[in-house]
């Protein structure tokens, strides 16, 4: 029995030895994320688009101008330029904390203290199936 025990330990050791967390969060985060409550009051969907290779877009953001993203130490880190009030481009980098990432979900956290700052986004492939705009509602009536 105890040889068994010891089989056992050895074979899920060398499986949990070969996993990458942050390769496999990598992997879940190529895609379109969406802001669900915009996407539900304006049925416009605004979020981000991650490619492999660590390029980046923003999704119906005209300010931004996305250029890479990583993940480092559980943080998704997006870098860019973002064109303010008066027309000017600056640098764009936002550091933020991955909470949640599964196949539907990520939610971030941009600030821990008081107030803390967490923004939600849905995959844009399940954000139509579950959320609907307020806008279809109003026209519905």
């Amino acid at each position: 029995m105890k040889n068994v025990f010891v089989v056992i330990l050895l074979v899920s050791s060398v499986f949990s030895y070969g996993r990458n967390p942050q390769k496999e969060m990598e992997k879940k985060l190529i895609g379109t994320w969406c802001n669900p409550y915009t996407y539900e009051y304006s049925g416009e969907l605004k979020g981000f688009t991650f490619k492999k290779g660590g390029r980046c877009e923003a999704v119906n953001v005209p300010s931004l101008d996305l250029k890479s993203w990583e993940i480092k130490d559980g943080a998704l880190i997006i870098k860019g330029f973002m064109t303010g009030e008066t027309g000017e481009k600056e640098e764009y980098e936002t550091i933020e904390r991955i909470l949640k990432l599964n196949d539907d979900t990520l939610r971030v956290v941009s600030k821990e203290s008081s107030p803390r700052v967490t923004f939600m986004y849905m995959n844009a492939k399940v954000i139509k199936e579950r959320i609907t705009p307020q806008v279809q509602k109003r026209k519905e009536k």
